[in-house]
């Protein structure tokens, strides 16, 4: 069923009509559960404020939606907006009275949270690089944002056995994590054809699963029909009586690879048979409906001189895009975190040099793109005076974190307070940050993995332990040298031993420095740790680490 402006706002009005009904004790919370969560809409430790989840497709914000959101946060949500794993924006501390003018505030600039949570298809994430990327087949986010209109109504959307996430990578570094979700596709051409190939029965979790290809190469016209025929599968042999078991992860270690490849294809064939042509047509006119920014002015190219601090940023957070003399712009947010007022200079940023756009990142950043080289440098002076200036996008600094016990009733940990102490103790390890390059560190407070510690170079997660005075404090598990991307990928390691939290930094340290110090030239630190052995890091991390148990 098309997502119409029409749809969207009946279905809208009708859930405001549930939210009153709750308000009014009509409904009692058992019954308004489901309810608030179809629309993002979850607890908070206290259980009398929510926390907002807010869908991105691709994490594509335009200025308009940015201040839009803006202005919501600093009414309804203390003025704080953070940057989820998966390209989407959480608003904290939300009364429920501010909830239904706050969707109608997002409806207005095109945003619906319809599926943010819930047994439900959830922001579908693509590649913030794509479109600029050298060497793409071609631009995945269209076809982001046709999967997300073609599955907001559909009618197995909120009925499936537990949540399904979807990708669109494009990206070498695979930065929507593919392996990791119920589907992957991954942008191809063949003899000429644009098409996909695709993943499925990702998932982290407590139980770590890789997406396997289920198919070689579907033409791009057939996107959405390869998408209907998996997620009926889902539907139909998805658990339902035991929610641990109800990801498409199980139904393919239940059925074993080669059948569910069967079931795929044989519901695949069915689906092309029954409405095949009226989806290659409802694609077409979805891709058509898609208008991408284009940018305000020529381009220009970088500065020849640059110096200090500016000319560190301009190695850690400035891509070069395809389309010559136009740059984007990393702008890294400390543990995913932005004020109202930073992302209304942001959009404003965004329309004055770029394109009138944002991106969303998996590791919580913002990506400026469509910037001409001799405006880059008064962007980043614009983003200094913000204190949105840093360097080091994605080196060891970088850390992302899921909310942790701060926010979430499900953590054991305050993974954000671990988040903050590493990215200010590594980053006194002066040379250690450039000479690592690249390097994630991903925390999570449960073994839920909302932070998505399995695929981080290192990842951690917390739990609690009893000492012997008989208190509980804060420990890590480590993992080490996972890896992404279509072929070869990989969850990391586990490190022997549980960590107390006042030594995670030294062994992280340790480690670091063992790779930094034995790396064969330009090896990447997955490679490293196959080369070394977990045995290897297991040693260093244990002497850095007096009281690990």
């Amino acid at each position: 069923m098309r997502a119409t402006e029409e749809l969207r706002w009946q279905a809208l009005q009708a859930h405001a009509g549930r939210v009153e009904r709750y308000r009014r004790g009509e409904l009692g919370d058992d019954e308004f559960r489901p309810i608030r969560l179809s629309y993002g809409l979850y607890y908070q430790l206290d259980h009398t404020s929510h926390m907002q989840r807010i869908k991105l497709p691709g994490g594509v914000i335009t200025a308009e939606q940015a201040e839009a959101m803006a202005d919501i946060a600093e009414e309804y949500a203390r003025g704080v907006l953070h940057v989820t794993t998966r390209q989407d924006i959480q608003l904290h501390w939300v009364a429920l009275e501010n909830v239904i003018p706050m969707y109608e505030r997002l409806h207005a600039v095109g945003i619906s949270t319809r599926g943010a949570c819930a047994d439900s298809v959830r922001n579908i994430t693509g590649c913030f690089h794509s479109g600029l990327l050298e060497g793409e087949p071609f631009d995945v986010v269209p076809y982001v944002f046709a999967l997300n209109e073609y599955f907001l109504f559909h009618p197995l959307n909120v009925t499936l056995p537990r949540k399904f996430k979807i990708s669109f990578s494009s990206c070498a570094y695979d930065c929507v994590q593919g392996p990791v979700n119920d589907i992957a596709f991954y942008p191809h051409l063949r003899d000429g054809r644009a098409g996909f190939s695709v993943l499925a029965g990702g998932g982290l979790g407590a139980q770590p699963f890789l997406a396997k290809p289920v198919v070689e190469f579907v033409d791009a016209q057939d996107m959405l029909a390869i998408a209907e025929a998996i997620v009926r599968v889902q539907h139909r042999l998805g658990e339902r009586k035991n929610r641990k078991k109800a990801r498409m992860k199980y139904v393919v270690q239940r059925l074993g690879l080669e059948n569910f490849r069967r079931e795929v294809e044989t519901t695949y064939a069915a689906v092309q048979k029954e409405m095949g042509a009226r989806l290659r047509q409802e694609l077409g006119e979805l891709l058509s409906a898609y208008t991408p920014r284009k940018p305000q002015h020529p381009p220009a190219e970088l500065p020849q001189q640059a110096n200090g601090e500016f000319a560190r940023w301009l190695k850690t957070n400035v891509f070069h895009q395809k389309q010559a003399g136009y740059f984007g712009l990393t702008v890294q947010l400390p543990l995913g975190d932005i004020t109202s007022e930073q992302l209304r200079r942001l959009a404003a940023l965004s329309r004055e040099h770029g394109a009138g756009e944002l991106r969303a990142s998996n590791d919580q950043n913002l990506f400026l793109p469509w910037v001409p080289g001799n405006r880059v440098e008064a962007v980043w002076r614009a983003l200094a005076e913000m204190e949105l200036g840093a360097a080091d996008a994605l080196h060891i600094t970088d850390v992302v974190s899921c909310p942790g016990a701060d926010y979430c009733s499900l953590a054991v940990s305050r993974s954000m307070g671990m988040a903050e102490v590493l990215r200010q103790e590594l980053a006194q390890a002066g040379s250690l940050i450039d000479d690592l390059g690249v390097f994630r560190i991903r925390i999570s407070g449960c073994p839920n993995a909302c932070g998505q510690h399995h695929v981080g170079d290192i990842g951690l997660t917390g739990m609690s332990l009893q000492e012997a005075d008989g208190q509980h404090r804060p420990y890590y598990s480590l993992l080490v040298g996972a890896r992404l991307g279509e072929e070869g990928a990989a969850v990391g390691k586990r490190v022997a031993g549980r960590f107390p939290a006042p030594e995670v930094p030294k062994v992280i340290l340790s480690i670091a420095e063992l790779y930094r110090q034995e790396r064969r030239g330009a090896e990447r630190f997955a490679d490293f740790v196959d080369r070394v052995g977990v045995e290897r890091i297991n040693e260093v991390a244990r002497a850095a680490a007096p009281h690990v148990r």
